[in-house]
């Protein structure tokens, strides 16, 4: 397999748009890596400049540390696999899949051989015979998967793969994805803008916005410990709720007057800094919701999703708008007034340049 590592790597297109700005990241050799960002981050730019199928501007592309950038892409040992199926609509799922061997003028014997491998690995030994206008959108995905093994490929790189299948289908591909990549090791690049897909088959997750590499590591850490506003908002469903706050003194702080209990790692990240044009990030889940109080942050409820076992609930405060997660047998009724409560130890905040005060102090 192979380990990838991009060293300042940057893409402009012609027209000034800068795609990918500055890129330092490595992929370990066998692991699963996810590059999720919403549309334009420059994912999908970073996965086409390692394929060798644009240019990019500065910088290089190193594989087992050997510059690759140089080389045509039928030389760099990588293949892909596009939310387009492209398959040949004249040809069987067999003759699909072995179409990169034939192409190879590999000895029909092992072409059998090796396609047969390949359907059995996808449990799609029943389709072979099949031409694609005879498949579902889930078989034909798992044709195109089984075209791009095949090869037997040093890398993998899966560009929005499943982005027009159905719910379902989605969700039995991307945990079938995972048990693949396992159990093969190719090293693989995914690209999503799906955080519960990113969630559910990577080892990392590369958080890009604007062409810029934000964030790196697990879900959790992404969740718990966001380096900054954009990570926090981006990542968690419903999103994090940002709330001005006013600095009381040196290691305190208040929403529209009301003072909000923080950790110590919190109150010791306040006193580092003389900023005070602060941002109070919440997750929804860290709200609890309860009859109004004085001296307390209330508001009015505006609407109520019920979730099965639990509600989304919205809140207009005078602090703005916030959501809350709470039990569906405690879910107030929309119009009423209610009084919010935070979990202290799991604030966030951010200062006027949208950094996290608290990263790395597991969520504040």
């Amino acid at each position: 397999m192979a380990r990838i590592e991009f060293k300042g790597v940057s893409k402009t297109y012609p027209d000034g748009t800068r795609a990918i700005v500055d890129l330092d990241l490595v992929v370990e050799d066998g692991e699963l890596l996810c590059l999720l960002g919403p549309s334009g981050c420059g994912k999908s730019s970073t996965i086409r400049v390692l394929a060798g199928l644009e240019t990019f501007s500065d910088g290089m592309i190193l594989a087992d540390n050997n510059r690759i950038d140089h080389l045509p892409p039928q030389a760099r040992d990588c293949a892909m696999i596009f939310e387009n199926y492209a398959l040949y609509p004249h040809l069987t799922a067999f003759e699909n899949i072995a179409m990169p061997l034939r192409a190879r003028r590999l000895p029909a014997s092992e072409i059998k051989a090796r396609v047969t491998k390949i359907a059995g690995i996808l449990r799609m030994e029943h389709l072979m015979g099949r031409r694609p206008s005879r498949l579902s959108g889930g078989e034909k995905q798992r044709v195109g998967i089984g075209r791009a093994l095949v090869r037997e490929p040093a890398m993998f790189l899966m560009d929005e793969p499943l982005g027009h299948l159905e719910a379902y289908l989605r969700v039995e591909l991307r945990a079938e994805i995972r048990k693949l990549q396992e159990r093969l090791g190719i090293t693989t690049i995914y690209v999503t803008h799906d955080q519960e897909e990113a969630a559910a088959i990577a080892d990392r997750i590369v958080v890009m916005s604007a062409g810029r590499l934000q964030q790196v590591g697990s879900f959790l850490d992404l969740f718990d410990r966001p380096v900054n506003r954009f990570v926090a908002e981006f990542v968690g469903e419903p999103p994090m709720v940002f709330l001005p706050v006013e600095r009381t003194n040196a290691d305190s702080i208040a929403v529209k007057g009301v003072r909000i209990p923080i950790s110590e790692p919190l109150r010791a990240a306040l006193r580092a800094t003389q900023d005070r044009e602060l941002i109070l990030g919440i997750r929804p889940n860290d709200f609890s919701l309860g009859p109004p109080v004085r001296d307390h942050l209330n508001g009015t409820v505006t609407l109520v999703q019920p979730q099965g076992d639990h509600a989304i609930v919205a809140v207009s405060t005078p602090a703005g708008p916030a959501t809350a997660i709470v039990p569906s047998d405690r879910r107030p009724a929309p119009g009423a007034t209610v009084g919010l409560t935070f979990a202290g130890e799991r604030l966030h905040l951010f200062d006027s340049a949208a950094r996290a005060l608290n990263k790395g102090e597991g969520g504040g």
